[in-house]
């Protein structure tokens, strides 16, 4: 249950002028509870600013791929609420040194006046900081809008007239993923263009395509969309059509991505990660682990590899 000087209302506007009050026409023992409520939300608001910077930092060593804004979001909150936490302990100090400085009787002039102008000065900066991080967030959303449009033209093509024409469409998309793999791009690039016969047996219904490069099946651990069609799968060595569902994707980069998860969250593909920058050492690798039922499926891949090395 929090009172009225928890630092849980941080980002509760309304507490300033709460706070204001308090301090204004008070007697000195409410004044000093206000002025140590104000400490704390600046308190706050830096250590939170600090974190972002962190961040910020960290971000140009990540991916991207393991990345998502549900993620960013909740890490902004899980952010601010240590930052509320941190000052709320006091384990940091900054705030209980404001309130020396700005305290009656350890500042330069203790007087009335003087301690109320201290008191809005802290005050305006506290505003100061909710109104940065508040532009902030406004430009990272105008940043947005163009990248999304980005993304969206061209329009990823619905066919492919030859192999080459599936390669260069594919190939930014790959590469991406083959740096968070530590593989060759031509390597992913082969796998989904051997799992949709160059990029012309993509799963699809009556809806549209499926957009699944690499026939990456949808279990009970799937939540998105799916598309159930006959599939050829292998037990002991012989062929068996059987009916499956797979996962459905927005996009032919949705489906590089998720394959980059799927192998990093499956645990059965540990050791086949551990390649050491060896293609084919990694699809082997990922076929003992139970990628594919073919018998041949890593040679197999390894094959349309040496294709499109020499193309």
């Amino acid at each position: 249950m929090n009172n009225g000087n928890d630092i849980g209302f941080i980002h509760d506007l309304a507490s300033l002028d709460t706070l204001r009050r308090q301090a204004v026409g008070s007697d000195k023992d409410k004044e000093h509870e206000a002025l140590k409520a104000a400490a704390k939300q600046f308190e706050a608001i830096f250590t939170t600013m600090l974190f972002k910077s962190m961040r910020d930092a960290n971000a140009t060593f990540e991916s991207g791929l393991m990345d998502s804004q549900n993620q960013q979001f909740f890490r902004q909150m899980l952010d601010e609420q240590r930052a509320s936490e941190l000052s709320a302990s006091g384990s940091l100090g900054l705030a209980d040194m404001i309130v020396a400085q700005l305290g009656s009787g350890k500042i330069e002039n203790p007087s009335a006046a003087a301690r109320e102008k201290d008191f809005g000065a802290l005050m305006e900066k506290i505003d100061a900081g909710r109104r940065a991080k508040a532009a902030n967030a406004e430009s990272e959303a105008a940043q947005n809008v163009p990248q999304a449009v980005e993304e969206n033209q061209p329009a990823q093509p619905s066919r492919f007239d030859s192999p080459e024409a599936f390669v260069a469409s594919m190939k930014p998309y790959a590469e991406k993923a083959a740096k968070a793999l530590g593989v060759d791009s031509s390597l992913l690039l082969a796998q989904a263009a051997l799992e949709t016969g160059w990029g012309k047996k993509v799963i699809h219904n009556s809806q549209g395509s499926s957009n699944n490069l690499f026939n990456i099946k949808a279990d009970k651990r799937w939540g998105g969309d799916k598309m159930a069609t006959q599939t050829l799968e292998y037990h002991q060595g012989i062929p068996v059509q059987e009916k499956a569902a797979f996962r459905s994707y927005d996009s032919y980069q949705d489906s590089f991505n998720d394959y980059v998860r799927f192998l990093k969250q499956n645990p059965r593909y540990t050791t086949a990660l551990r390649h050491e920058g060896n293609s084919e050492q990694f699809i082997h690798g990922i076929h003992r682990a139970g990628y594919a039922t073919d018998p041949s499926y890593a040679d197999k891949v390894l094959k349309v590899k040496q294709k499109i090395d020499n193309m």
